[in-house]
């Protein structure tokens, strides 16, 4: 047998998905330049603004009519969204439910929610101004009709351990939205042009949460949704700015290297970039009955 090959005895081994979780994560934190900050966020909130209200709200929207359909949400819920945003959930759900309560720790962000909702004539939410893992659960504990996340999971690296936080403020459901992979090649060529060799960090989502809810005794159900995001140049442009300024200094080669590679792709017109996510919902009660009991 050739050294290092594969046995029939890897083959069949069970993946860790919380190790690969983790590596992943370590492997993004090594070639970081510097750690995100909330600044970054409230630098973020316009352009992140901008995208999530692209066609009314399309991707909370639909995230919303997947959920209903299914029997998750109803007029009568009250929903908990952690890493609120500037209001991805909190405003087409709150035209729809009873209440909607926003965790998000970015002054930028909930200013944007603020006002989104007073734009969308929407009342009937409240935010804490927290992170997520400062939060005592205790003062939150079947609280909710659903907990509901989106792209603030990748920064858990203790990703099982805040779920379980999610799953012990609902007395319904639980749901993360992750990203699905759409094969676009924009952002690897931009990398490429920027950061050379250096490999491209993975942001990992869906399937893995999928995989980590299931081999931690979750029935997790899944639904895709497909959606649209506009940005204007300037918010693309500043998007991009707090994005590699986390992974290297960026001067102004670096802007006019992302500039350039706007107007290539865009002219002046704004940025559309066409998206699709894993709506995966579980009920926090309901285990595997092979893995009764599992934490």
């Amino acid at each position: 047998m050739v050294e290092g090959s594969m046995t029939s005895d890897s083959l069949t081994a069970p993946i860790d998905w919380v190790r690969y979780w983790e590596d992943s994560y370590d492997a993004r934190s090594k070639i970081m330049f510097r750690d995100y900050e909330l600044d970054d966020w409230n630098e973020r909130a316009e352009d992140y603004s901008e995208s999530r209200r692209t066609n009314n709200y399309e991707f909370g929207e639909s995230v919303y009519s997947t959920l209903a359909l299914h029997g998750i949400v109803s007029p009568h819920s009250r929903v908990l969204e952690v890493g609120a945003g500037p209001g991805t959930f909190v405003i087409p759900f709150a035209r729809k439910v009873d209440h909607v309560t926003a965790v998000e720790p970015a002054e930028g962000m909930r200013r944007m929610i603020s006002q989104n909702a007073l734009e969308a004539g929407v009342s009937n939410y409240d935010i804490i101004p927290k992170i997520w893992q400062d939060i005592n659960i205790e003062n939150f504990r079947e609280r909710y009709d659903l907990t509901i996340t989106s792209t603030v999971i990748w920064m858990f690296r203790d990703i099982m351990t805040q779920i379980s936080r999610m799953e012990e403020a609902t007395q319904g459901y639980c749901c993360v939205v992750g990203g699905v992979g759409t094969g676009q090649t924009f952002e690897a060529e931009l990398w490429k042009k920027i950061m050379g060799n250096t490999p491209y960090p993975q942001y990992p989502e869906y399937p893995l949460i999928y995989n980590l809810l299931y081999t931690c005794g979750r029935i997790p159900h899944v639904r895709l949704i497909n959606y649209t995001s506009k940005r204007t140049p300037e918010n693309m442009l500043r998007m991009y700015r707090v994005f590699y300024s986390i992974y290297t200094e960026v001067t102004p080669e670096v802007e006019e290297i992302i500039r350039e590679a706007l107007y290539s792709d865009s002219g002046e017109e704004p940025c559309v970039r066409k998206y699709r996510s894993a709506v995966v919902w579980w009920n926090p009660a309901v285990r595997r009955k092979e893995l009764k009991g599992i934490a």
